[in-house]
């Protein structure tokens, strides 16, 4: 049964950056044609200051994460599925000159389909599947072959927000299908649930976390970089794995991508 969100719920989304209207929208079924996906990612890297499209490729798919933090916040937190066919989402545009760029989205059908309380884990294969096989994976695909970026950064950049969002934000729900759909989407889902793989995207990346006294603080070290620090404010990430630079900013190899992400 689909229903409309309640005003509760709608605010409770705005949070992960969902807008019932957009000022400048396109839709995100656009960045499977390549000559719009080309432009769309030049015109970003001029517009966040990054030194190279193939740099700015990897920021975008920081900010397209929060489209998989939508569809399972609802999951886990009220049982509700989002439709995010790539059809049915559109994401706010940018205008040059303007940064940081922190783009909203809308669902052209914005109704939720309720679970109907049989069979929940078939009904949470068929939300992962939509989600990540059929909207995440065109778009990470279509990067790397567009961009020449590793797969593995731009998984791992989805991956990061996952794990803060069931580890951070619904924490203390009190709500037992969050632990549950944590564990099986970061550790027991199949890998075809994310496109053509055998093996789940996600499971290389979910590390034991480990005291930082630079942050002092117990943090999950990246196995890829994201390349932020490449943007000219500079910084690094703190769960960045490149910890040795050089004086021009670079990793200690003295290459734009570390060494782990040749591997």
């Amino acid at each position: 049964m689909a229903s409309k969100l309640t005003s509760v719920e709608i605010l409770l989304l705005q949070k992960y950056r969902l807008s019932e209207s957009l000022l400048n929208p396109f839709n995100v079924v656009d960045l499977q044609d390549e000559g719009f996906l080309r432009d769309f990612i030049k015109n970003l890297a001029d517009t966040i200051g990054a030194p190279t499209e193939k740099i700015a490729a990897p920021i975008f798919i920081k900010r397209y994460a929060f489209l998989a933090v939508i569809s399972l916040y609802a999951m886990s937190a009220w049982n509700k599925k989002v439709d995010v066919s790539l059809e049915n989402v559109s994401m706010e545009n940018f205008d040059s000159g303007k940064e940081p760029w922190l783009p909203l989205f809308s669902l052209t059908d914005g109704r939720f389909e309720d679970w109907n309380g049989e069979n929940r884990d078939l009904w949470r294969k068929t939300i992962l599947k939509d989600l990540f096989a059929n909207n995440i994976y065109p778009i990470i695909e279509k990067l790397e072959k567009t961009f020449q970026i590793s797969k593995l950064i731009l998984w791992e950049n989805i991956a990061v927000y996952l794990f803060w969002l069931y580890e951070n934000e619904l924490k203390d729900s009190g709500n037992e299908n969050v632990e549950n759909d944590f564990r099986y989407l970061i550790l027991e889902a199949e890998g075809q649930l994310f496109g053509p793989y055998h093996l789940n995207p996600f499971h290389k990346y979910f590390g034991e976390k480990m005291y930082s006294e630079e942050w002092d603080k117990e943090i999950r070290i990246r196995k890829t970089c994201c390349f932020s620090y490449q943007l000219p404010a500079g910084k690094r990430c703190k769960t960045c794995p490149c910890s040795h630079f050089s004086k021009d900013g670079k990793c200690h190899d003295g290459e734009s991508i570390c060494e782990v992400h040749r591997k």
